[in-house]
């Protein structure tokens, strides 16, 4: 059983693309939030979940190449979760400050 919190990504650690990085969303940036089929902008999601101006700032990506796998405290990408076939699990907890 696996933990399940907004503040832990459990990811598919084979259909990741290392190294990971983390940076500021942009204008533009879309995912596939995770049990979704089709893209989002992120700046809709974030309209959608009513996030602040002043937490939009403030939010954080993890990205894999140039996709995101994680909004970071938010959602993860469908593409990167973990599945009953995945072999490898890649567990990535989010401290707080």
């Amino acid at each position: 059983e696996l933990e399940k919190s907004k503040q832990i990504a459990w990811l598919d650690a084979d259909k990741l693309q290392y190294p990971l990085k983390i940076r500021r969303w942009r204008e533009g940036d879309w995912f596939i939030p995770l049990g979704m089929s089709g893209r989002k902008k992120l700046s809709d999601y974030l309209i959608n979940k009513k996030v602040s101006m002043a937490e939009k700032g403030r939010q954080f990506v993890l990205v894999s190449g140039e996709d995101i796998v994680w909004v970071i405290g938010r959602r993860l990408d469908d593409r990167f979760c973990i599945t009953k076939s995945t072999e490898n699990v890649l567990r990535i907890v989010r401290d707080s400050i």
